[in-house]
């Protein structure tokens, strides 16, 4: 095609015609110009796709993430005000004038309530890889990216609730350590093979729910707990966003 041109533009010269030859190099650098636009939007094009079809990958492992983040979340909730509730209860009984308690509720509500501790283990493997290396522009929704920063944000700054109530736990086992054997479930006592009779269950329980600093502990523990519920609603709210959004964008790509 280029020994065709040149020819043509020889023969121009040749015959002293100026005019059409200075017309047909213009249009040989407007042809070629448009050449190069053509490719570029090509290449552009093919980028685009690309990115699309990346985005479309990273928004389905979000997805997939985030729903395992929601039932962890939700189970997390419920324990943690079921733990609450059964927390009160010793709580209540222990401020009680009453003199009989029933010990087996008692039991119940130290290994229920006073000595569990629930939090949900996020997965954040895909946003870590989309942070890490440098794609999180990939993603196109600016509203996508301010909700998972938000989320990692708040996972971060949860952890010293986190610490504070595993504190307290640690404290109230170390002052009921001497009379864990009475306190623990009967399941428990199976699997470690040990041995109590009823009638020794009913004085260190007594101890127990007499005791001011373990029951100091155990408002302490129970109000951070109440904290940290509201803080775990705060993250599902944030992880059903996440979720409606990425769906939404995959919704508009396909």
């Amino acid at each position: 095609m280029s020994k065709i041109f040149g020819k043509f533009r020889r023969q121009l010269l040749k015959e002293n015609r100026f005019s059409k030859y200075l017309l047909y190099v213009v249009g040989e650098v407007v042809l070629v110009v448009i050449g190069i636009l053509i490719a570029l939007q090509i290449n552009n094009w093919n980028e685009a796709q690309k990115e699309s079809a990346e985005e479309k990958r990273l928004l389905l492992a979000l997805i997939e993430d985030f729903e395992e983040n929601s039932l962890r979340i939700e189970t997390a909730i419920s324990k943690e005000k079921d733990m609450i509730t059964m927390s009160k209860s010793l709580i209540a009984a222990m401020q009680s004038d009453q003199k009989t308690i029933d010990k087996d509720s008692i039991r119940f509500w130290v290994a229920s309530g006073a000595k569990s501790w629930w939090n949900a283990q996020f997965v954040t493997g895909t946003y870590d890889a989309i942070v890490s290396s440098g794609k999180i522009d990939i993603l196109k929704s600016d509203a996508l990216k301010r909700v998972l920063s938000q989320f990692a944000a708040d996972i971060d700054s949860g952890f010293e609730d986190h610490d504070e109530s595993i504190n307290y736990l640690m404290e109230m086992n170390h002052i009921s350590a001497d009379v864990a054997p009475a306190i623990i479930h009967e399941v428990q006592r199976e699997a470690l093979d040990i041995s109590i009779n009823d009638k020794d269950l009913d004085e260190p329980i007594q101890k127990l729910i007499e005791n001011d600093t373990y029951l100091g502990l155990l408002i302490s523990k129970t109000w951070l707990e109440t904290l940290r519920v509201d803080y775990q609603e705060k993250l599902q709210a944030y992880i059903a966003e996440i979720l409606s959004i990425c769906k939404s964008e995959l919704n508009q790509s396909a």
